[in-house]
């Protein structure tokens, strides 16, 4: 059994920190599950920003979501992503390594930032986790998506330890 270096309680210090919560995980009414967890890697479903059952921004950047509003979303989408590894994979202090960040980004054809808003979220990740927290990542423009949300975010993370039965 491997051991978290960081504790629960510095994580969720650091998160205030950088201006960041870890919120309840937000549930999903479609057929899939949020996070999968197999041989200690963690598989998260593309996470929206959602905060207490209400979406934090709609529309494309650039049109209807300002830059600001985009990052501030993809820092929610962020957060999601950490509620579920808190829930599922053994807390936030089990994650060993940050493996892989995609970052989806509904944009107006003329808006060319879209990685300034990936930033945002690679950013939390980095100041939350040090170098574990280093990642590679794609960021990808795309006309729409899922409930016209302005940001759209997939992370794959490795654990230090496999989750116990109760929470994964």
């Amino acid at each position: 059994m491997r051991m978290s270096t960081v504790s629960r309680a510095v994580l969720l210090s650091r998160l205030a920190e950088l201006g960041s919560t870890l919120p309840a995980p937000e549930t999903t009414i479609y057929d899939y599950v949020p996070i999968k967890v197999h041989d200690r890697i963690a598989y998260l479903a593309g996470q929206i920003p959602k905060l207490d059952g209400s979406l934090v921004a709609v529309g494309r950047a650039g049109r209807e979501v300002s830059l600001e509003q985009a990052v501030a979303a993809s820092r929610v989408c962020v957060e999601q992503a950490l509620a579920w590894i808190d829930a599922k994979a053994g807390g936030i202090e089990n994650v060993e390594q940050v493996l892989r960040m995609d970052c989806y980004v509904a944009a107006d054809d003329d808006f060319t930032q879209i990685s300034d808003i990936a930033d945002a979220a690679s950013g939390l990740l980095i100041g939350l986790y040090g170098e574990a927290g280093r990642h590679p990542r794609s960021v990808i423009g795309v006309a729409q998506l899922p409930r016209r949300v302005p940001v759209l975010l997939e992370l794959t993370v490795a654990l230090a330890n496999e989750p116990d039965a109760a929470s994964a």
